[in-house]
C-alpha cells in the first residue's frame, strides 16, 4: 500500500472516530438543549470532527494526485470540484464558524454555530463521511 494511500486512511479512522463521538454530544445535546456542558461538548466535537474531515479529504485529494491544496479554503473548493462535498457552501460556513470560535467565546456566535451545527454541519459532515466509507470499501 503507498503512503499517501495509508495516510489518508489513516486520518479516515480518525475522523470516523471523532465523528462518533460528534453524534454522542449531538444526541445528548438534543436531549437536553439548555445544558451547557452538552452545549459546550458539541461545539468541541464539532470542531475537531471539522478538522479531521478537511484533513482527510486533503489527504486523499493528495492521494489522488491533486498536488496543490493546503489551506482548508483551498481544499474544500477542490472537494467540492471533486464531488467528495456536495453541499460546498456549507463546508465553507463551517470554516468561518469554526474560525470565529476558535479565536473567541462569545455566546451569540457560539448560539448561532448551534443552530448550524444542528440543522446542516451534520448532514454536510455525514455525506463527507459516507463518500470516504465507500471509498475504504472499494
Amino acid at each position: 500500500m503507498n503512503n499517501q494511500r495509508m495516510r489518508w486512511q489513516q486520518r479516515f479512522a480518525n475522523f470516523e472516530k471523532a465523528r462518533q463521538k460528534f453524534h454522542y454530544a449531538l444526541k445528548a445535546f438534543r436531549k437536553d438543549a439548555n445544558n451547557e456542558l452538552y452545549r459546550m461538548a458539541l461545539i468541541q466535537t464539532f470542531e475537531f470532527t471539522y478538522e479531521l474531515g478537511w484533513k482527510t479529504m486533503k489527504d486523499f485529494l493528495r492521494y489522488e494526485g491533486v498536488d496543490k491544496v493546503s489551506l482548508p479554503r483551498d481544499v474544500i473548493k477542490q472537494g467540492f470540484h471533486y464531488q467528495i462535498i456536495e453541499d460546498g457552501q456549507a463546508w465553507m460556513n463551517m470554516l468561518d464558524d469554526r474560525n470565529l470560535m476558535a479565536h473567541a467565546y462569545d455566546e451569540r456566535k457560539a448560539e448561532r454555530a448551534v443552530e448550524h451545527i444542528t440543522q446542516s454541519y451534520v448532514q454536510a459532515i455525514d455525506q463527507v463521511y459516507r463518500y470516504f466509507k465507500e471509498k475504504i470499501a472499494t
